[in-house]
């Protein structure tokens, strides 16, 4: 079996007594020598050090000498004095003493110098004097202490929650096998969430009997990586812990001059640098946790969580597909309830995505909306099903019947004005989701082939992907495709739309879009969105409802109980949402301006003048007709 897979040396039975008692043999043999006696190396430590790390006897005699001098300050000025050129413990005396071939100083790739076990100290003959490194005698002595080095930048790696869906047990066989067969692993567990890296690490580490040593990421400058990597795997070979590191610092996986540790984990996405020679390689692609795992990982993190209802716990775990290190992050936060983990969870998530998109606030309910009632279940439904497709892409056969298009695409068609902002806004808001509003002229492109990447880059970012993202004016970005090519520009331009649809198509998230123009969507585009929902002018009903919430939320309570029986008068005149509720501001600041409480004329005055920026004139006779008479 091979030795990594033994007992931890400071797992073993030995008392600290053992460890003195070993020195001690180690000094009368060295006693003995200088009258004259070789003895054979002691069985211990310091043996056990020798077989793993490859040491000659020669190597093995200069430490058990370092090792004793370090502890008898006597003994060694009684030994320097047999080499008074140099005055100090070297090869050219130690060999000499247990009978072996006279040498001035330590080969060059002698593993006391390339695993940093001693310092070479130049002497004007050419011979050296050796200082031990504090770290080894330590280890000697039975002490864990941590390379120097090394402290501050590593730490035993913690257990965490096991997902289901994690491989470790056919992990811990293959390694557990070609441990035992000679071989020397390097793992790369191909995910960007670290702590989830590191629970699977630990969890194969568990299996196989093995700590593990996880390191800081980036916590060693460039110029000291090449000694860290050294210093990390002579610790790994000490203590029996198996290193984990980032991918950024994928070079600590191939220490130089020196043979790595039999297993390694390196944790991050993308290609590593070559292996070390004779280290083969292993991956294992750890997928994101799905709903019910989230629910798990929840629990775990946030006991509170045990306490919150188990419907809002659920919404919780299936709206927001947050990995391992993002639910830990946000449950340090110590949310009370579902919906602060929800919004600690944005907070953790917002990324720079400038400058395709910007976070817009989704600060109204579906009480703000004023729609007709076929139009407000259309968006009912939809915010239902993003709620609950979580659970019907976790079943199998759904899963595999729609191998594409699993993501939520919606579209609202209408009029400027009319509402369909903020439906997108409202459904972000009941799902706990920050919307993105995407710049559609930063994502357009002239250049060919460009607008593609943009819209991948954008679909790519995690904060997109866990957000509800909203394209106003879409028509731009997805019109339809040239029938008749007469030229390369007409042909790639029908490429780039073929690869938008193709890319909005296998894109998982959510997705709400806005048109003006729904006829110049590209009819292909049309039947890969799942809901369509068309936003009507409002009627004399709704508008009156409009101007009602506009007047009450501008106005103080006697001003708007004064107007309230007249709103229905300019409620007759057509009008959208929007432009009712800037001419309701418009008043506001004009009454203001006048110092006068506003009336019914000045509403209709301000209503005249944002509809004429739409170009529908209202004249001042047909404005005094329709406030004048009665509704």
């Amino acid at each position: 079996m091979s030795a990594v897979l033994r007992e931890p040396v400071h797992a073993s039975a030995r008392h600290d007594g053992d460890f003195a008692a070993e020195r001690e043999a180690h000094r009368l043999r060295l006693l003995a020598a200088l009258q004259g006696a070789v003895d054979p190396l002691p069985a211990g430590r310091l043996a056990v050090l020798a077989e793993r790390f490859a040491l000659s006897a020669l190597e093995a005699d200069v430490l058990a000498v370092l090792w004793v001098c370090a502890y008898e300050p006597a003994l060694r000025a009684q030994l320097v004095r047999r080499d008074a050129p140099a005055g100090e413990v070297g090869v050219r005396l130690v060999a000499p003493l247990f009978g072996h071939a006279p040498r001035v100083r330590l080969s060059s790739e002698s593993p006391l110098l390339a695993w940093h076990m001693v310092q070479e100290h130049s002497l004007i003959d050419g011979s050296a004097a050796l200082s031990p490194d504090p770290s080894l005698l330590c280890w000697l002595d039975g002490e864990a202490e941590l390379d120097r080095l090394l402290a501050g930048h590593v730490q035993v790696l913690q257990p965490g929650l096991e997902l289901p869906s994690w491989p470790l047990a056919q992990a811990a066989a293959r390694l557990r096998e070609g441990l035992q067969l000679g071989q020397r692993w390097r793992v790369h567990l191909a995910t960007g969430d670290a702590l989830a890296a590191r629970w699977f690490a630990a969890g194969v580490c568990a299996r196989l009997g093995l700590p593990g040593l996880a390191v800081q990421a980036g916590g060693f400058a460039a110029d000291a990586r090449e000694e860290a990597a050294v210093r990390l795997h002579r610790q790994a070979y000490l203590d029996d812990c198996v290193p984990v590191v980032a991918a950024v610092d994928a070079l600590l996986s191939r220490p130089h001059a020196v043979l790595p540790y039999p297993l390694q984990f390196v944790h991050g996405e993308g290609a590593l640098p070559e292996a070390a020679a004779g280290v083969q390689e292993a991956e294992w692609v750890l997928p994101a946790p799905q709903g019910a795992e989230r629910e798990q990982l929840w629990r775990h993190a946030c006991p509170a969580a045990v306490a919150w209802p188990g419907a809002e716990l659920a919404d919780l775990a299936l709206c927001h597909e947050a990995g391992v290190a993002e639910i830990a992050a946000a449950a340090a936060l110590q949310p009370a309830d579902a919906a602060q983990a929800a919004h600690g969870l944005r907070t953790l998530r917002r990324g720079d995505l400038a400058p395709f998109a910007r976070r817009i606030d989704a600060g109204f309910g579906w009480d703000d909306l004023v729609l007709p009632p076929e139009t407000d279940r259309r968006l009912q439904d939809i915010a239902f099903e993003a709620r609950e497709r979580g659970r019907v892409w976790a079943a199998p056969e759904a899963a595999r019947l729609f191998p594409y298009g699993r993501g939520l695409i919606a579209l609202f068609a209408g009029p400027p004005g009319t509402g369909k902002t903020m439906a997108a806004q409202v459904i972000a808001a009941d799902l706990g989701l920050d919307l993105l509003a995407v710049d559609i002229s930063a994502v357009v492109s002239k250049w060919v082939g460009e607008t593609a990447q943009h819209l991948q880059q954008l679909l790519a970012s995690p904060a997109a992907r866990r957000s509800v993202l909203f394209f106003d004016e879409a028509d731009a970005l997805y019109g339809k495709r040239v029938d008749e090519v007469r030229d390369a520009q007409d042909r790639y331009a029908n490429l780039d739309t073929s690869h938008l649809m193709t890319a909005l198509e296998a894109y998982p998230g959510i997705v709400l879009m806005a048109s003006n123009l729904k006829a110049n969507i590209d009819a292909a585009f049309l039947r890969r969105i799942r809901h369509v929902v068309e936003f009507p002018k409002p009627d004399a009903g709704s508008r009156e409802r409009l101007w009602q919430r506009a007047v009450a939320a501008l106005y103080p309570p006697d001003q708007a109980a004064a107007l309230a029986p007249l709103l229905p008068r300019i409620a007759r005149i057509e009008a959208t949402g929007a432009v009712i509720k800037n001419a309701a501001l418009s008043s506001l600041f004009a009454a203001r301006r006048a110092r006068q409480a506003p009336d019914l004329r000045l509403l209709g005055e301000m209503l005249a003048r944002e509809l004429a920026k739409e170009g529908a004139g209202l004249s001042a006779r047909e404005l005094e007709q329709w406030l004048e008479t009665p509704a």
